[in-house]
């Protein structure tokens, strides 16, 4: 049996099971571990770094281009050449197009609610950073975005709701350019040559997907639309196969008990070859062997910078700030991730291999985060320890000196080339 076939098998078992995964980075937030494991003895909380996306939101307006296929579908319900389901499925794509007006690009109620959830369970983990009578100010930074500073909102409101006592200092890079708020959100400036060598790993990073999809087709979601598949070309199915996938990703994160899930119309293979294309490019952020990654050093760098003299200044005993709070994209995220690295971001496997040791719902989803906690006891060096998706999480290639517990220096000493 060849490894393609067991990484297909593997993902095939996945989105039969939890067809929705297929929708990558838009396949609603789940925290994947709560667990608290118990600190050094003598050590407390005292400090929270934490970085987010922004929730679940609506299609953005720049693929709102997937609505267009109703029409399509239309021109075929006129000729009779439609199925059930694939009426139901034109009906579906009008009725989510008609929810969405209006709101292109914004944050949902579910996405609200993802970053309430985080900041509760964050505040219930660790209470005694928010019980503190000295350090009562939260900072907080955002991008220039609605739906990211609406997430922030969210979760600020939560925070207030359960200590009303914290200051929110509210920053945000408003501007797209020259702001300096902008790394603490984004990272530093691509330089020309970064920028050069950025568009050779998408190159090739798009002759891997296309070899890794090469061969695949839509029949079983062809007869599930039309009533005879073999009269319909077969770049008007791959089409409508691509626009009907991106509509069900939307739903995932709008009204996912409303309408249909990633499971309606298609199959679990189909599923995974469309993932295919949403999962391989971020191993353009992220360390893989044959890469050199621009992205990682300039954004993921560029922001770990401005979390170490953040988290550094608030190591004073006398620093007024319980927690340091970010909010901004995937884009950035995965390149933050990878520049730590947490576990899993390192890939030492060959090009064909990424889907089998990287899935991107485990890091990539909407309000995915990276949360520091840093912890003291006298005389004694600051610990801290990384959450990813509120999962305790090993750095790699870093010993630990405990557990999940890092010693601080040694992980600034780790990120000497980005500092």
């Amino acid at each position: 049996m060849s490894l393609l076939t067991i990484i297909l098998q593997i993902a095939l078992g996945v989105f039969a099971e939890h067809p929705n995964l297929a929708a990558s980075n838009l396949c609603g937030y789940f925290p994947q571990d709560t667990t608290i494991s118990e600190a050094p003895p003598g050590y407390k909380p005292f400090y929270i770094s934490h970085i987010a996306r922004h929730g679940s939101r609506f299609l953005s307006s720049r693929t709102g281009s997937c609505f267009q296929m109703a029409d399509t579908l239309a021109y075929y319900a006129e000729k009779d050449m439609l199925t059930d389901s694939g009426i139901a499925l034109m009906e579906e794509i009008r009725l989510l197009h008609r929810m969405s007006e209006g709101k292109f690009g914004a944050l949902t109620e579910l996405g609200a609610q993802e970053h309430r959830d985080i900041c509760a369970r964050m505040v219930r983990h660790y209470p005694e950073v928010f019980a503190d009578s000295v350090r009562r100010k939260v900072v907080t930074w955002t991008t220039f975005s609605q739906r990211v500073q609406d997430s922030r909102t969210a979760f600020t409101g939560e925070l207030l709701k359960r200590r009303p006592g914290l200051l929110i200092d509210e920053q945000s890079a408003k501007q797209k350019e020259k702001s300096y708020g902008l790394q603490e959100v984004t990272g530093y400036y691509m330089t020309p040559a970064e920028k050069d060598q950025a568009r050779k790993t998408e190159k090739s990073m798009d002759q891997t997907l296309s070899q890794l999809r090469k061969g695949y087709d839509f029949k079983a979601f062809a007869a599930k639309i039309f009533r005879n598949p073999a009269e319909i070309r077969n770049k008007t199915v791959r089409v409508l196969a691509r626009e009907t996938f991106s509509a069900l990703k939307t739903v995932c994160v709008t009204y996912p008990d409303s309408l249909p899930g990633m499971g309606e119309y298609f199959t679990p293979g189909e599923l995974y070859y469309l993932w295919l294309g949403c999962s391989v490019p971020w191993v353009r952020y992220m360390n893989a062997e044959g890469y050199t990654n621009a992205f990682t050093r300039a954004r993921g760098g560029g922001i770990l910078a401005c979390i170490v003299q953040d988290a550094d200044e608030a190591l004073s005993a006398t620093s007024p700030v319980a927690a340091t709070l970010r909010f901004s994209h995937d884009t950035y995220m995965m390149p933050v991730m990878a520049a730590i690295p947490l576990e899993g971001t390192v890939l030492t496997c060959s090009e064909m291999e990424i889907p089998d040791f990287f899935q991107d719902y485990n890091y990539m989803c909407p309000a995915c985060n990276v949360q520091m906690i840093f912890y003291r006891s006298a005389n004694s060096p600051v610990l801290v320890k990384f959450l990813c998706n509120e999962k305790e999480t090993l750095v790699h290639g870093l010993n630990p000196v405990t557990g999940c517990y890092y010693d601080w220096e040694k992980v600034k000493k780790s990120w000497r080339k980005y500092l």
